[in-house]
């Protein structure tokens, strides 16, 4: 816990004294203000403003949850780190939200200091990761220059109107995020299996996280039965998030039967994550291809698997003008862009 830091907004004249420390029974209601004040009611992932769930969480060692404190108990911050369940291996940094009326002070960047010091070196953590919203890229900008790489876009999956009510933001569109990645691990000892389309981009952005790896481009047909893969909706947004673990012979009748499922629902989109590291990965991306999904990066250096993304969108406009990236990002976007009808 710190004694205290000033913190002063030389344009409006003004200071606040704020302690980081960890998140703590009785913080629920404060805690809460927090977020709603950037996000208002549409933050999706209601279980992470629950006061019991947040400390259990914590209390497990699967989650550190830093708050920015005024002596007046006022949590004018948050920001936070969990070990990843889906993704073995992953740490996500996520919560980072300063009140509007406490911006522009330096207390982000301070608290994220904080954050990184609980967060580097802890066990089986191969890397860190953000989601990051793409509609401002200032919280990019920060996280680049801690090291942090863009290594996909999460394309269109959360409603405007709902994910963030006060933004001026077109009503009918979807917000994406930005992945950004940390290599925490030193070693990596993997075989891709990478549509040869992609390869040269998938080999760039490990390069850049500071990873050689093998590639094998060769088509292989799946040898088990059973796909291993599953999914879940976001049902204010209209999305659908499916991670493929593996490939089977049975892969193209259950994406056939899903895809018809989601094309009779308006505006619905999907995020797909496909294992690298299975040896049909490359077979089943040419499925995926057929039923129109495209590449929109990677979710790379899990303890076993390595993840291409894939978007569907249905046809829908996507409006690329919306999607703002520091710079180090535009590059993957251009290629996203360039590459989607392939």
């Amino acid at each position: 816990m710190d004694s205290g830091l000033i913190f002063e907004n030389r344009e409006k004249g003004c200071s606040v004294n704020v302690c980081f420390r960890l998140f703590r029974q009785g913080d629920g209601e404060e805690f809460c203000r927090c977020i709603e004040d950037f996000y208002g009611g549409g933050y999706p992932y209601k279980e992470y403003l629950d006061e019991e769930f947040l400390l259990e969480k914590c209390a497990a060692g699967e989650m550190t949850v830093l708050c920015g404190v005024t002596p007046e108990g006022e949590i004018i911050s948050t920001s936070a780190v969990r070990k990843d369940e889906e993704f073995c291996g992953s740490a996500l940094l996520m919560l980072r939200v300063v009140k509007k009326a406490y911006r522009g002070m330096g207390i982000g960047k301070a608290q994220e200091e904080r954050l990184f010091r609980y967060a580097e070196g802890q066990e089986g953590i191969c890397s860190l990761y953000a989601d990051v919203m793409t509609h401002n890229s200032i919280s990019q900008g920060s996280l680049a220059r801690r090291g942090f790489v863009y290594c996909g876009i999460r394309l269109m999956l959360y409603r405007n109107p709902v994910m963030v009510p006060g933004l001026m933001l077109p009503s009918e569109g979807k917000m994406s995020q930005a992945v950004m990645c940390r290599r925490e691990c030193r070693e990596f000892d993997k075989a891709l299996y990478c549509p040869s389309q992609h390869t040269g981009e998938v080999q760039r952005i490990y390069h850049e996280l500071g990873v050689e790896c093998r590639m094998d481009q060769t088509l292989r047909l799946p040898v088990s039965e059973k796909t291993q893969m599953g999914w879940k909706e976001e049902k204010e947004h209209n999305s659908y998030i499916w991670t493929v673990q593996k490939i089977g012979t049975d892969f193209p009748d259950r994406l056939s039967d899903r895809m018809g499922q989601i094309r009779r629902r308006e505006d619905a989109t999907v995020l797909c994550y496909l294992n690298l590291c299975d040896s049909s990965a490359v077979y089943g991306y040419e499925m995926l291809r057929k039923e129109g999904f495209f590449f929109t990066g990677l979710k790379p250096l899990q303890i076993k698997e390595e993840y291409m993304l894939l978007a569907y969108t249905g046809g829908q406009v996507i409006r690329y003008e919306d999607i703002h990236l520091h710079e180090d990002g535009e590059r993957l976007l251009s290629y996203i862009r360039l590459h989607q009808n392939d």
